[in-house]
């Protein structure tokens, strides 16, 4: 399928449900970033307050990760069972979402430390972990990294220029002061859900 239609795809399971997915991903981005912004903001000099606060953010990284990747799943495999509550749907296995988290990021913080190019190709090959970890809560880490790297093979340039095609989008978001990630953020996550399933036969 091409990322125009994939894009298209999604926009269409959108329809009639925006209000539910913005509401939803939004929550999600606040469980990630909202300890962050506000010790940031309590000390934007630098200190231990933003550090406290990244620290936090990245302990629930992992679930809310999990629970984005199973709304939109839900979403885009047509089923009608999409709802707020699928954003804990980590909580039974948080350590899991935790250790999946921290190895993707520090994996690609090594190999961006290496190269810029290196970093890119890191986050491409693990891009599918969370999604195959939403599908079965039973595999561990390491077998949802490696499947990730293996679904990937071919598919890391596809993927690249799908996420290239939501730049344009982004600079449409900086210019609304952020207004306009609120139609972005499930667009594309809906659309990332698609390029998942359609890889994944």
């Amino acid at each position: 399928m091409k990322i125009s239609e994939l894009k298209r795809k999604s926009k269409k399971q959108l329809k009639g449900k925006w209000g539910l997915a913005i509401t939803t991903l939004f929550v999600s981005l606040v469980i990630i970033s909202v300890f962050y912004v506000v010790m940031q903001l309590l000390q934007p000099d630098g200190g231990i307050l933003p550090i406290i606060g990244e620290c936090v953010s990245a302990f629930l990284g992992g679930m809310a990760t999990l629970g984005t990747c199973k709304f939109v799943l839900n979403l885009a495999s047509n089923n009608n069972k999409e709802k707020f509550n699928d954003l804990f749907v980590g909580v039974n296995i948080y350590f899991k979402t935790l250790g999946l988290w921290i190895l993707i990021n520090i994996s690609m913080t090594i190999a961006t430390l290496c190269m810029v190019i290196p970093g890119i190709i890191v986050a491409l090959m693990f891009s599918q972990a969370f999604f195959i970890l939403c599908e079965d809560n039973n595999k561990s880490i390491m077998e949802c990294l490696k499947q990730s790297v293996s679904i990937m093979r071919g598919y890391k340039i596809r993927l690249l220029l799908l996420e290239l095609s939501f730049v344009g989008w982004g600079i449409i978001s900086i210019l609304t002061f952020g207004i306009g990630l609120l139609w972005i953020y499930p667009y594309r996550q809906v659309t990332l859900a698609n390029f998942y399933l359609e890889i994944k036969k």
